[in-house]
C-alpha cells in the first residue's frame, strides 16, 4: 500500500515540477483544475489497499454557499487531503504551516503552486498579516480559505480552543459566512508507521456541522468562530460516543 501511495505522489511530483519549470502559470492552472481529483485518487488508493473507511458528508458539496471561510479542527496533514476531496468546487486556499512547503512529495508542490498561505509561526508578524489579507482578496474573487484555528494539530483528537485572529484578518469587514467542518480519525494515522499498522482500524470522517453568519465586525466574527468551535466539539463527541 505504501509503495502505491508513494508511487502516485512521486509521479505527481515529477509532473508538477516539470510543468513548473516549463511554464509556472500553466502549472498553477493544472493544480487548480486537478487538485481535488488528486486528493480523491489518493483516498481511493488507501481505501483499496489499506481498507481505510472514509465517510465524507455530501453536504459539503451541496449545502455550502460560496464564498465562505471554512473553519475546521486539525488532527493531521491528511485533513488537507480530506477537505480537498470533499470540496471539489470551492477553490480552497489553506492556511498552513510553512514547514509543509518542503519535504512532502506532491503535497508541498500543490501548496506552493496553489497560492496557499504558508505561515512561519516564528516569523515576522507583518508578513503573516499580508498573507492572510491576500486570502481575504481570494474571498472577494469567490475562493474559499480554510483555517485550522487551533493553530496546531491535536495529538489525541480532542478539539482545542480556537483562535479567531486569523479568520478576523482574512474577513476584515467582509460578511462571507463561516462554515464549520468537523474531521476525525487523522490523529490515529499521523506517521507512515501509523498508516501501515492501523489503516484497517480507522474511520476517517468529515462533516459540515454548521454555516454561521456575522456582520463583519470583530465581535461578530469572534461569536461565529465560537459557534463553529462548539458545533465541531459536539460532532466529535457524538462520533466518539458511537464507538464506546
Amino acid at each position: 500500500m505504501l509503495a502505491a501511495i508513494f508511487g502516485q505522489l512521486l509521479a505527481w511530483e515529477f509532473t508538477l515540477k516539470t510543468l513548473s519549470a516549463l511554464n509556472r502559470r500553466a502549472a498553477r492552472s493544472y493544480v487548480e483544475r486537478r487538485v481535488s481529483w488528486m486528493a480523491t485518487r489518493l483516498f481511493a488508493i488507501v481505501r483499496y489497499y489499506g481498507r481505510l473507511r472514509v465517510e465524507l458528508d455530501r453536504g459539503l458539496v451541496h449545502d455550502v454557499p460560496s464564498p465562505v471561510v471554512f473553519c475546521a479542527n486539525h488532527q493531521s496533514v491528511a485533513d488537507i487531503v480530506v477537505l480537498l476531496a470533499s470540496l471539489p468546487n470551492h477553490g480552497l486556499r489553506f492556511v498552513a504551516k510553512k514547514e509543509l512547503s518542503r519535504g512532502f512529495p506532491a503535497v508541498s508542490e500543490v501548496l506552493r503552486l496553489g497560492g496557499h498561505a504558508l505561515i512561519d509561526r516564528t516569523g515576522d508578524y507583518r508578513t503573516v498579516v499580508r498573507r492572510l489579507e491576500r486570502l481575504g482578496r481570494d474571498v472577494d474573487a469567490g475562493r474559499c480559505p480554510v483555517v485550522f484555528p487551533e493553530g496546531t494539530r491535536s495529538r489525541d483528537g480532542a478539539v482545542r480552543p480556537f483562535h479567531p485572529g486569523g479568520i478576523r484578518t482574512i474577513l476584515a469587514g467582509r460578511t462571507a459566512p463561516i462554515a464549520a467542518v468537523a474531521v476525525d480519525g487523522g490523529y490515529r494515522i499521523v506517521t507512515m508507521k501509523d498508516l501501515a499498522k492501523r489503516m484497517n482500524t480507522v474511520t476517517y470522517r468529515a462533516r459540515l456541522v454548521g454555516v454561521f453568519t456575522h456582520d463583519g465586525s470583530k465581535r461578530g466574527i469572534q461569536a461565529a468562530v465560537e459557534s463553529a468551535h462548539d458545533a465541531i466539539v459536539d460532532q466529535i463527541r457524538a462520533w466518539r460516543s458511537e464507538t464506546v
